[in-house]
């Protein structure tokens, strides 16, 4: 994937590196409807791989419920509709399936919440860019088990996240953003575990810019989920954020990070202060 060395990427400042004594936490911000969705410069990469997997990997990219078919047109409908507006529309796909032609235009996977049985569940997506799990072990499961492997969360977020998704509105679109330490920059990333790098040199930065709406016909939530990349190395020219990220990752709420990184952890918290200090001297 040609990501671009010309400077620190806008989107390190939206990470939310702030140290508290939680585990997880949802950090949602208000979402301006022009600013849903962000193609760039890796748009058309971006989704020549989209395209690619739904041709060849069509059984682990898809899935899509009888409970998710309404939701899936109606998002298919608002993708396409905004794309039309602020991007000058994407170049068609030919797909069966409403929310496959939808999610091949768009940098961004394409995930719905349907409420039944008293509780939100994952009933459809186009999932291309996972960051280590698999679409068919989460589809028609509820938020609590979807997310069961995240340390802490069914204590500390599950329920607030259920009442959160209850509350969503149309009019209000939130979005969040949050981030892990990768030792590549391959986008589909199925596998459970990855093999750790040696040298801190060849790790990356991985963000998911993560936003979820309410669909107003059917009451569904369309979660779209923007993975972005850039070198770890990058922070040696955004010491402040180095700073920040070793401070994050000494507290509780970095231990889930800390335990990813294994022995790597030590090195490369010393790294980050090593970098960090730049800013003051």
């Amino acid at each position: 994937m040609p990501y671009r060395s010309g400077g620190p990427p806008a989107w390190l400042d939206e990470i939310d590196l702030s140290v508290t004594t939680a585990h997880v936490r949802m950090g949602t911000r208000a979402l301006a409807p022009a600013q849903w969705l962000q193609p760039d410069h890796l748009a058309q990469s971006e989704t020549a791989l989209r395209r690619r997997l739904l041709r060849e990997q069509r059984d682990h990219v898809f899935a899509c419920n009888p409970s998710a078919q309404e939701p899936a047109e109606e998002a298919s409908a608002l993708v396409t509709g905004w794309m039309d507006e602020h991007a000058h529309g994407s170049t068609p796909f030919s797909a069966a399936h409403p929310l496959e032609r939808a999610a091949a235009g768009v940098q961004e996977d394409l995930c719905l919440m349907v409420h039944h049985h008293g509780a939100w569940h994952l009933e459809g997506a186009v999932l291309c860019f996972p960051s280590m799990w698999v679409l068919s072990e989460k589809i028609g499961r509820p938020t609590t088990l979807v997310h069961a492997p995240v340390p802490h969360y069914a204590d500390e977020l599950s329920a607030r996240v259920d009442t959160f998704f209850d509350r969503l509105t149309p009019a209000k679109p939130v979005w969040r953003r949050n981030f892990s330490l990768w030792p590549t920059n391959a986008l589909w990333a199925p596998c459970h575990r990855l093999e750790s790098a040696a040298e801190l040199d060849s790790w990356w930065v991985r963000s998911e810019r993560q936003t979820l709406r309410r669909l107003p016909r059917s009451g569904a939530i369309l979660f779209t989920i923007r993975v972005q990349m850039t070198p770890l190395s990058t922070l040696e020219r955004r010491p402040d954020r180095a700073r920040d990220l070793a401070a994050w990752l000494s507290a509780p709420i970095g231990e889930s990070r800390r335990r990813e990184l294994g022995a790597l952890a030590v090195p490369l918290l010393e790294w980050l202060t090593q970098v960090g200090r730049d800013l003051s001297d």
